[in-house]
């Protein structure tokens, strides 16, 4: 009597769904050339064959030993982010804070960052002179637009548009979310109809850009999320999973001393954005 073989296709989809947490993500080498994969939610996912983000001329880690790993389209796009406000803005340094592990799944001080998906990315920076400064940590920006503890620093809001229109207008990478502190968002969007930009891009921009009900503020950094890729959605999931045991909407307990992220939008937010995902 013959065995009867199962398909690889099928068993791999089947592996891909299975285990604690979307299961281990599988080492590189037995991956082969197949492409990265963001598995599960951002707050219940794991990533393989992730892409590692490097420090390179225009951009900077924060931590370069910390989780510095994410789809290869949003590597990318941080990358041609900073190359684009360099290109306008000579000698621009963008300060980028944590992507993923290397395999994804839990990261410290984030209920987030999980499926290569999200990464954290500090703001520009100028002083009384105008003059480009470059910042090695990420820092909180008040009502008036100055830098916490350093009032001489102010929030650039030129180079931070630019970046934000670079991410928004991206022809290979969607964007799906950009978390920011509401008095940000609307600093960048006053200056973004002051400037002429097209009604399309700012509708874009004022539905991508959004401060969190939950969490924090998000007036230090920048967190953005791309949307899962069009070839991933029968393993990528594109809204938060509340894990069991951490009802969806409440935040998180403190871990190793920080307050961790909790990053939903309102509903009519997540529907205006789910419906505008290609």
């Amino acid at each position: 009597m013959k065995a009867r073989l199962i398909p690889f296709t099928a068993l791999a989809s089947l592996l891909l769904v299975t285990g604690p947490a979307f299961g281990k993500a599988r080492p590189a080498a037995e991956r082969g050339n197949r492409p990265a994969l963001s598995i599960g939610s951002p707050t219940n996912g794991r990533l393989e064959g992730g892409r590692e983000l490097l420090g390179r001329e225009g951009l900077k880690l924060k931590r370069p030993t910390a989780a510095r790993w994410g789809l290869p389209q949003l590597v990318s796009l941080l990358e041609r982010g900073a190359r684009r406000v360099r290109i306008r803005h000579p000698r621009s340094v963008l300060l980028i804070g944590d992507l993923s592990r290397r395999g994804g799944g839990e990261i410290a001080a984030h209920s987030s960052h999980e499926s290569g998906r999200d990464a954290d990315v500090g703001f520009y920076f100028v002083d009384p002179r105008g003059t480009p400064v470059e910042i090695t940590r990420f820092r909180a920006v008040d009502s008036q637009g100055r830098a916490v503890g350093e009032r001489r620093l102010t929030f650039d809001v030129a180079r931070n548009w630019t970046l934000i229109q670079a991410w928004l207008t991206d022809p290979q990478v969607r964007v799906q979310h950009i978390f920011v502190a509401a008095p940000l968002r609307q600093r960048l969007l006053r200056y973004a109809r002051e400037r002429g930009v097209s009604l399309p891009l700012l509708h874009r921009a004022a539905l991508a850009l959004k401060q969190p009900r939950d969490g924090l503020l998000h007036d230090d950094h920048y967190h953005v999320r791309i949307a899962c890729p069009p070839r991933q959605r029968s393993v990528c999931v594109a809204e938060p999973i509340a894990k069991a045991g951490r009802p969806k909407g409440k935040t998180p307990r403190k871990r190793e001393g920080k307050r961790r992220e909790f990053d939903s939008g309102t509903e009519a937010q997540k529907k205006g954005l789910l419906a505008r995902v290609r």
